[in-house]
């Protein structure tokens, strides 16, 4: 008897089953959940059909894709945006025409309401619940024509392609994922080589050896394959700087660890380095290097590699390294033309939630050329002025707070950059170009760095020479007749002295 009461008794503390019409009810109310998250998907995109027609709606429905419909009644259309700032943008300038379609479909006057961007991703529920039942961070509700107190730009945070519970391989950013990842003309070779290496690893393209100036997403594809054979399951990958590379072999070395060392990286199946340039003048680490690489392929693994120059360039690379690199595919990746540069500030600014006008978008990607790095951080200065200083972005704010960059339309050309573009190029630190070193490489990139400010700035000799070492207006003269001369002779030099032109000229 103990036994059943027993029973009887851990029985009662199971909840009460509910019964058939308690089931059928709350199927109901499921299915009502589910329609009418259905029918406010529908209702606002017929908002965007029609607000597209206005006059204004081709451009402001791009930035209407960021806000997330919460509900619609004769009472009140709530819609939801990931920050103050989004919603301080579309209501200043889409406000009144988004208010006049929505009340042409006889809705209620439109709330605000702040969501984080988890919950903007999903569906959010009846816009009776509660913040945390809805998913919400922070609440406003306001008026369609209405300005709300808070002035700060607030941006959505980006979330990764790997879950935050994932461990990330160690030296890859969060934000240097494949999907982020614009293609265009001027790198469609290298992305479809990358794709190709993800789908046939250690096969044709062994190694792949990307090159091109600095800023143009070298390192950006590089980590996004290495992090792709991390999601698809490979754990024998690793991602690592050149001159880390070097430290390591050099540490091995010195603690008697070098069958570690290689055993850790000769039995890697994807192997990604990037600056190869680094590795100049280190004969012993470029040996090294040399019997990694074929290690991994010969056991049918992936080597990646990136340098600012051509392995034909790599004047500072042994031979049989140089060979190595050449006999796999090599890929230029050049600075972005006009509409990659534009796609990849719309794509910026839509994924962290800020709202900038198309016009201000075209300003900066018709002036700023050169390189991914610095058109994305032109972009982050002109926020930051709104963020730190209350302003609104336009085209006359855009164009003040780009003038160090831009002037009249034009890029200013600096001797800096030239110092710092020769230097990419032939692998010499720009103190060392500026420095009064005398060896035959660095008195090359001298000169060349002196040829290029006499024909791209407006700098005297006398000024140039300064700058470059301290030298005086007969010397950066006779320095710039030497590069005329001989790139009358040296195809070679000529071809990659124009390229630096058109690098810098924008």
């Amino acid at each position: 008897m103990s036994s059943i009461h027993a029973t009887e008794e851990q029985m009662g503390s199971y909840p009460e089953m509910p019964s058939l019409e308690d089931r059928v009810e709350a199927e109901a109310q499921s299915r009502d959940s589910q329609s009418n998250a259905a029918s406010t998907d529908a209702l606002w995109q017929e908002i965007l059909n029609s607000f597209q027609q206005l006059e204004e709606g081709r451009s402001g429905r791009n930035w209407l894709r960021t806000v997330t419909p919460i509900s619609f009644s004769k009472e009140v259309s709530l819609l939801g945006v990931t920050s103050a700032f989004s919603r301080d943008y579309i209501d200043r300038h889409c406000g009144a025409q988004l208010s006049q379609v929505i009340n042409q479909l006889s809705l209620g006057p439109i709330s605000w309401r702040l969501i984080d961007e988890k919950a903007s991703s999903s569906k959010l529920g009846d816009a009776e619940n509660t913040p945390q039942d809805s998913g919400l961070s922070e609440s406003h509700v306001g008026t369609g024509s209405g300005r709300s107190s808070d002035q700060r730009v607030s941006t959505s945070s980006v979330s990764p392609s790997i879950s935050a519970k994932t461990l990330i391989p160690e030296g890859l950013r969060q934000n240097l994922t494949l999907d982020r990842f614009v293609v265009g003309k001027a790198n469609q070779v290298a992305y479809s080589a990358a794709r190709e290496v993800l789908r046939k690893p250690g096969s044709a393209f062994n190694p792949v050896f990307l090159h091109g100036g600095s800023g143009l997403g070298k390192t950006h594809l590089l980590q996004a394959i290495t992090r792709e054979f991390f999601i698809n399951g490979e754990r024998r990958i690793r991602y690592v700087q050149c001159e880390k590379f070097v430290q390591l072999f050099v540490r091995a070395l010195q603690n008697r660890t070098i069958e570690q060392f290689r055993s850790e990286f000769r039995n890697l199946k994807v192997l990604a380095i990037d600056d190869v340039q680094m590795i100049a003048g280190k004969k012993s680490s470029q040996e090294e290097l040399l019997e990694t690489i074929d290690a991994i392929a010969q056991a049918g693994g992936q080597v990646l590699l990136a340098c600012d120059l051509p392995p034909r360039k790599c004047q500072f690379l042994h031979q049989q390294l140089q060979n190595r690199f050449s006999a796999g595919l090599v890929v230029r990746i050049d600075p972005p033309d006009l509409e990659t540069r534009l796609s990849i500030l719309e794509r910026e600014s839509i994924r962290s939630g800020i709202m900038v006008p198309a016009d201000v978008l075209h300003y900066i990607a018709d002036n700023v050329r050169t390189n991914v790095r610095e058109l994305l951080g032109s972009l982050v200065r002109l926020c930051a002025e709104v963020d730190l200083g209350g302003k609104t972005i336009d085209i006359s704010l855009a164009r003040t707070c780009l003038e160090p960059v831009v002037r009249d339309g034009k890029r200013i050309i600096t001797i800096e950059l030239i110092v710092e573009a020769v230097g990419r190029r032939w692998s010499i630190p720009p103190e060392e170009i500026y420095s009064r070193s005398r060896t035959r490489n660095t008195s090359m990139a001298r000169n060349i760095a002196t040829y290029l400010a006499r024909i791209l700035t407006t700098r005297s000799l006398a000024e140039i020479g300064s700058a470059l070492g301290q030298r005086t207006h007969a010397s950066a003269s006779n320095s710039s007749r030497k590069i005329r001369e001989l790139m009358q002779k040296d195809e070679d030099l000529r071809s990659e002295i124009d390229r630096l032109v058109r690098e810098l000229s924008g």
